[in-house]
């Protein structure tokens, strides 16, 4: 999340479109067309080959950039947007779909990712519900989660809650409720299903676990609980070493 902050800092611009599309053209070549015919909708359709920063208020974007994205804003739409380089946002509600072709660094409220990125991704929220596919390492953290994507490289994930229908090919370490309070022993917070593909195994920290019938696991996965995983049937789960949480913080049983 180092990028999201930094890029926070950076950003002295400001667009606010309000009641129109702007169609934006590469910085050097003086083009800047503005339509009022959609005047509903207030997007802004890129066509750069440079980087695009803008502190604002909502946004909403489409199109295609060449270089980064930098954005500090409210609540943002991203729909089929097109960044050959980075992207690093700051908002409330986020959703985002299209290609990243390097590192993606997200900080919102409730985080709709469903995009390709093509190296790094890092996500942070109040819910995170992900359907895209990440090339590079992953790393999450929100109070619910929903992975339905694709992880090509080793996946890190903290949240009160996990559910992962998605596959993850590299390892993974999944946490949920890492300290563990007397309120949350007797409710679903702290709860991890997993009802998708761990290729190369990992480790999971919950008060709960649930293996579900759709689950393929393997070679081998560790999980610390405060009970032994749930095993549904159907569920495929190879090498399972199922420890005692025993009240202790998932921070001194797993290493980052």
């Amino acid at each position: 999340m180092q990028k999201v902050l930094l890029a926070a800092t950076a950003l002295t611009t400001a667009l606010m479109t309000s009641g129109c599309v702007v169609v934006v053209a590469d910085d050097g070549d003086g083009k800047s067309l503005r339509h009022s015919a959609r005047s509903a909708d207030g997007y802004v359709v890129l066509d750069r080959d440079g980087d695009y920063t803008r502190l604002a208020g909502d946004v909403n974007l489409r199109g295609r950039i060449g270089g980064d994205l930098s954005l500090v804003a409210g609540d943002v739409d991203i729909d089929g947007l097109d960044i050959g380089g980075d992207a690093s946002i700051a908002g409330g509600d986020i959703v985002f779909s299209g290609r990243v072709g390097r590192e993606a660094s997200i900080a919102g409220g409730e985080i709709n990712f469903s995009a390709e990125v093509g190296d790094e991704l890092n996500l942070a929220g109040g819910e995170i519900e992900f359907s895209g596919r990440a090339h590079g390492e992953a790393s999450l953290a929100a109070g619910e989660m929903v992975l339905a994507g694709w992880f090509g490289d080793l996946l890190h994930a903290e949240a009160d809650e996990i559910r992962f229908t998605g596959e993850a090919r590299g390892p993974v370490k999944l946490v949920a409720a890492d300290e563990l309070r007397n309120s949350r022993r007797n409710n679903q917070r702290g709860l991890i299903e997993i009802d998708g593909t761990l290729a190369q195994g990992g480790e999971i920290c919950a008060i709960s676990v649930v293996f579900a019938e759709g689950s393929r696991v393997g070679p081998s996965v560790t999980v610390w609980a405060e009970s032994a995983p749930v095993m549904e049937s159907g569920a495929r789960v190879s090498g399972l070493d199922y420890r005692p949480r025993d009240g202790r913080d998932c921070d001194d049983l797993i290493d980052d």
